[in-house]
């Protein structure tokens, strides 16, 4: 019976394949589209994120549903640039719950991630061919959230984290092996609002999930987007500040009014998006608070309003140039299970084009990235026979992206 099933699942796979290739592409050279298809048909994979490889393919970070953990494990997925399959692997399962991207600072990638038993956090380095080496482990950073690599620091990695016993937001800096540099804690406080629980749902993908983000803002000044008195907030801080002065907050309310993406701008500027009790914004400009204990609320940040998107969408926002064009790239999921990708002039903030992927299956973005070849690679989730998760990928030549 499962070998009748694996087959039905095989055929759906082609079909469903060759129909959204032909509707969304058409037979260019530098384009593909595939939905990568698995023998085990039980198996569920949620892709992250994708990054460009000097060679011209790509490595693919994926969580994977583990049997021996309420966490998520590592799966590892290496494509040529024509998206043909040259190496897959599931990591040990002393590794779960990646941070949702793949750090990359020119041809090194890595992944922040944490142990399965203490909880602690892991940094792992990957080659281009996709393969692990652990480079470092901090114990006392647990419950990582979010990650990236400090742009003003090439060997720097800023980490969010969460103390479940203190009931704290922590932002560390640290290198590639673990040596921490610097570390500020956020209370979350014990409102109406109980994070606990959905950090923990977060964190095992049996919940919803939060867009928490942290890097620098600009210079000293360093972001977060997170639990913060009690509410999802995004938050700006300076390692150097008194430890009793709070940071800047453009305040949400819960987890139910949010920013959900950003993108340093300026000093005190960004690029981003918002949803609010199921609506989604798209913020092409937006000033924040970026003195201690300055206020504003996110509901204030105007922007047009997205209705086609699903309830408090997951948005991708990548900053780019595209076809001469400094672009701020929205990608997100529509309630009719399409990816859409919104291109925006970052000089004047207007509307350049809008594009939609997918056709015959649903789908629902995981990530977005320019290529080498000026076009751009979007990493999917697609559902097969409505209960398959698999990862598929959209390359769009430079000629597709007529914006």
């Amino acid at each position: 019976m499962k070998k009748i099933i694996g087959y039905i699942v095989f055929i759906l796979l082609a079909v469903l394949s060759a129909c959204d290739l032909k509707k969304n592409k058409e037979a260019d050279p530098k384009g593909f589209f595939r939905i990568y298809n698995d023998e085990n048909y039980s198996s569920k994979f949620t892709p992250l994120d994708i990054e460009q490889t000097p060679d011209d393919g790509y490595l693919i970070l994926c969580a994977a549903k583990i049997d021996i953990s309420a966490f998520p494990g590592i799966y590892i997925m290496k494509i040529d640039k024509n998206g043909l399959v040259l190496y897959t692997k599931l990591l040990s399962d002393t590794y779960v719950s990646p941070v949702p991207n793949l750090i990359r600072n020119t041809d090194e990638y890595y992944v922040v991630c944490m142990d399965r038993q203490t909880l602690g956090t892991y940094i792992l380095k990957l080659d281009e061919t996709g393969a692990e080496t652990q480079t470092a482990f901090m114990d006392e950073v647990q419950y990582p959230l979010s990650a990236d690599l400090d742009p003003y620091n090439s060997s720097g990695i800023v980490i969010q984290h969460y103390n479940k016993d203190a009931l704290v937001t922590l932002i560390t800096t640290t290198n590639k092996t673990g040596d921490i540099s610097a570390s500020r804690a956020f209370s979350i406080g014990s409102g109406d609002f109980d994070v606990s629980q959905p950090i923990i749902d977060h964190l095992t993908g049996h919940g919803k999930k939060y867009p928490f983000q942290c890097n620098r803002l600009w210079d000293n000044t360093f972001y977060f987007n997170g639990f913060y008195n009690y509410t999802f907030s995004l938050c700006m801080f300076q390692f150097e500040w008194d430890s009793e002065v709070g940071p800047g907050v453009a305040q949400g309310y819960r987890d139910e009014r949010c920013i959900s993406s950003v993108v340093p701008l300026s000093t005190n500027a960004i690029a981003g998006s918002r949803f609010a009790y199921g609506d989604n914004y798209i913020l092409p400009y937006a000033e924040v608070p970026i003195d201690p204990e300055s206020y504003s609320a996110s509901s204030d940040m105007k922007g047009p309003l997205i209705p086609e998107l699903i309830s408090d969408a997951p948005i991708c926002l990548k900053r780019m140039m595209l076809n001469g064009k400094d672009v701020l790239l929205y990608a997100s999921t529509t309630k009719s299970s399409q990816i859409a990708l919104y291109a925006y002039d970052e000089t004047n903030g207007k509307l350049l084009g809008t594009k939609y992927l997918g056709e015959t299956n649903p789908y629902a973005m995981a990530g977005v990235i320019k290529t080498s070849d000026e076009g751009i690679a979007v990493l999917a989730t697609t559902q097969v026979a409505g209960r398959f998760s698999r990862i598929a990928v959209f390359k769009l030549s430079q000629k597709e992206l007529d914006w």
